[in-house]
């Protein structure tokens, strides 16, 4: 059987928050890596158009691990509705992927 992997992505308010989440993931070995940039998110919310300085987490793990990630993820974030949105990985080079499948569980 082959293993399938995503990235797993998700925007939180401040560094601390996301220090919690990436510590978390990466203890319990549910992502091998976790990218972070900040960035600047416009949406719409509650009737109103807001935007916010945010920080964006992408999360590479095994797509079996996808629940236990979203679950972490709900549990320590600090939104009302946080965004978790799951992305195939479609091909990548053999030993990254063969790295990213030995560093989770």
């Amino acid at each position: 059987m082959k293993t399938s992997f995503c990235i797993i992505t998700t925007t939180i308010d401040c560094e601390n928050s996301a220090e919690i989440i990436i510590k978390t993931l990466l203890d319990k070995k549910l992502a091998a890596c976790i990218q972070v940039q900040e960035i600047k998110s416009y949406y719409r919310w509650k009737q109103k158009i807001e935007s916010a300085n945010e920080i964006l987490l992408q999360i590479k793990t095994k797509t079996s691990l996808f629940e236990q990630v979203k679950k972490e993820i709900t549990l320590l974030h600090t939104y009302e509705i946080p965004e978790i949105i799951l992305t195939e990985i479609s091909d990548s080079n053999k030993d990254y992927l063969e790295w990213l499948k030995d560093e989770t569980l």
